[in-house]
């Protein structure tokens, strides 16, 4: 893919154009998907795509690929294809809602504890949000183990969909 991204982004995103009419595209995308059923499993709704890797190899961890198919409006020949690689949505939607919980938590209780502090008494929970930074930091750390347990298979997803599409990868001219 033509503009590759390293595997520190959280979710990296994708565009490159491709010199096959978007029908062609997809039907390169089903055909490859069919072929190898036992490898990736793939959804193709409309012009939008979704692979995975199999469920036998698959861990809490895998990555998912999402992206979309889309006619190139300067060169109807072309197409554009946008999309990012990330972990499945309920991975992503969990860690959304730790960083959340532990945030809201923390700020709350370090304004209690200050508003106690101002008030003469035991300001004890203005300790909450250093705790809070503590905890999210850790919560951060785990996704980045999780996210360099994933890391092969995402260069397999990448690569399925550079087969698929007859592209090189990049740096191997």
């Amino acid at each position: 893919m033509s503009d590759e991204q390293s595997i520190t982004h959280i979710r990296p995103r994708f565009r490159f154009t491709i010199d096959f009419p978007k029908n062609e595209v997809l039907d390169r995308l089903k055909h490859m998907i069919e072929d190898h059923q036992g490898e990736m499993v793939g959804y193709i709704v409309d012009n939008h795509i979704t692979m995975d890797i199999n469920e036998k190899q698959r861990h809490y961890w895998s990555p998912q690929l999402s992206f979309r198919v889309e006619e190139d409006y300067d060169n109807t020949n072309r197409s554009v294809v946008r999309g990012l690689v990330g972990p499945r949505p309920s991975v992503w939607t969990m860690f959304m809602f730790i960083y959340f919980s532990i945030g809201t938590l923390g700020v709350g209780l370090a304004i209690y504890g200050v508003t106690q502090k101002l008030l003469g008494e035991s300001g004890v929970f203005m300790w909450a949000l250093p705790a809070a930074i503590v905890f999210m930091l850790t919560a951060y750390k785990a996704g980045k183990m999780g996210e360099n347990l994933g890391a092969d298979q995402i260069e397999t997803l990448k690569q399925f969909v550079r087969d698929a599409l007859e592209m090189k990868k990049p740096g191997n001219d």
